[in-house]
């Protein structure tokens, strides 16, 4: 009886120590991670240590807290193979590492009890040279940072292998071994059903140098809307109301509803809630973008509160208005019809499966170029669209940050190819449908349109 007594007692110690160990609970409902990592240069793949990351509370388990601990490994055999066990249910980043090479990450959503197998291989290149970049990034709401995901990606949007990271509770964030080069970083919160905007700004990694990022924010996707126009928009008014009524919006002054304002609102109006969403819809007359214009410091201070403003900035149309004003951080736009517009950001998920090997054509594809983007006051610059035919190819579909809030602007008649369908059209009012989803963090449609 003495014997089985200790034979308990030391199985129970076992259980605490392995327990302790790798600080997850046993009886959690933990589950097996698998797949394969590779050497981009070598048929022999032995060797490669592949290990879990998550973020560390102070005794309540994991995800999301303070420090990103490894909880986890395991060592490839010859073919690449590897398996993690006993991981508990939360979000991860999956990291593959070997002397001599970029290491390669990715990340990974575990739900209890389940045995998953990776989509796609870990594949690590040769060593070249590199830098780190630092950051902050934060919610704009919250006094905790941590559980944020940081991508590295470039310019057109494509990730770069291994550049995953975790903010930790200051909201602060490191990467190492990055290759030299211009790239974005973004943030986005990966939680479930998170109701937070992503955030992006421009980095330039140079050799052995550490990149201080500009400050990242996520802010509250918002709950309201606001139209604001005087006339309907190439004759297609309804043209952004039906998507806002088709993505669950009606009609009205509370959440999730939309409210269509004109002018003298602007005028009457002493300020604007940081919690709505401003639409401008394009093709206004002179009198509404003078209007506008006279009362521009409302809307840098609605941005610059944490708003977002989402600008049709195409003038020169049916209803003839130039616009001669400026949105906010000073961004203003030169007039110019071009046919051709060029995919730049061509992996970002409002561009997800548009054509990339060809210009987007419409009659007009845009009406203008901004064209002092790298002289205004605004912040976490990325471009998605440029002009395709003018000598200077300026932008013309970009986001930015203006003080804790956002601007989405685009200079193509995006309401014009509802109600006018020609060419591209399809693309663009997809683009339009996209926009307005990615306005308030929702999930953006799909690509049904045949090539």
């Amino acid at each position: 009886m003495k014997k089985i007594f200790y034979t308990i007692i030391l199985l129970l110690f076992s259980i605490f120590l392995i327990s302790s160990c790798q600080k997850i609970d046993p009886l959690l409902g933990n589950s097996n991670i698998g797949g394969v990592a590779e050497l981009s240069n070598s048929e022999n793949h032995e060797n490669i240590k592949v290990s879990i990351e998550g973020l560390e509370s102070s005794g309540e388990g994991f995800s999301p807290i303070n420090t990103i601990s490894e909880i986890g490994e395991s060592i490839t055999n010859s073919n690449g193979n590897f398996k993690i066990e006993n991981i508990p249910a939360g979000n991860y980043i999956i990291k593959a590492e070997h002397e001599g090479y970029f290491p390669t990450k990715q990340f990974i959503e575990v739900k209890e009890e389940s045995e998953i197998t990776l989509d796609s291989s870990l594949i690590l290149y040769p060593l070249g040279d590199y830098g780190m970049l630092e950051g902050n990034v934060k919610f704009i709401d919250k006094s905790i940072h941590s559980g944020i995901l940081l991508e590295i990606r470039t310019p057109e949007g494509e990730p770069l292998p291994g550049m995953l990271t975790f903010s930790n509770e200051e909201g602060n964030y490191y990467f190492n071994f990055i290759p030299i080069g211009n790239y974005v970083v973004y943030a986005r919160d990966p939680s479930e059903n998170s109701n937070y905007s992503s955030d992006a700004a421009p980095i330039i990694i140079e050799n052995t140098k550490t990149t201080n990022a500009p400050d990242l924010i996520l802010r509250k996707a918002a709950e309201h809307v606001v139209i604001f126009r005087d006339l309907a928009p190439w004759s297609s008014p309804e043209a952004i109301p039906n998507i806002l009524i088709d993505i669950g919006f009606t009609e009205g002054l509370g959440i999730n509803q939309y409210e269509i304002k004109n002018s003298n609102d602007i005028n009457s109006i002493d300020s604007f809630d940081p919690t709505w969403a401003i639409i401008i819809e394009g093709d206004q007359s002179t009198s509404f973008y003078d209007i506008y214009k006279a009362n521009s410091e409302k809307f840098d201070s609605f941005v610059n509160n944490g708003g977002t403003l989402f600008w049709v900035a195409c003038d020169n149309g049916w209803n003839g208005g130039d616009f001669t004003g400026t949105l906010p951080g000073g961004v203003t736009w030169r007039d110019y019809y071009d046919n051709y517009n060029e995919i730049v950001n061509k992996t970002h998920p409002l561009l997800y499966e548009f054509p990339n090997e060809r210009s987007l054509y419409g009659n007009y594809a845009s009406h203008g170029g901004f064209d002092n983007l790298e002289d205004s006051d605004i912040e976490n610059l990325v471009v998605f669209i440029k002009e395709s035919t003018s000598y200077e190819q300026y932008s013309t579909y970009i986001e930015y940050r203006y003080g804790n809030g956002r601007v989405i602007a685009s200079t193509t008649p995006l309401e014009y190819y509802v109600e006018n369908p020609n060419n591209d059209s399809e693309w663009f009012v997809l683009l339009l449908r996209r926009s307005i989803e990615y306005v308030f963090n929702m999930n953006l449609s799909p690509s049904n349109i045949v090539e």
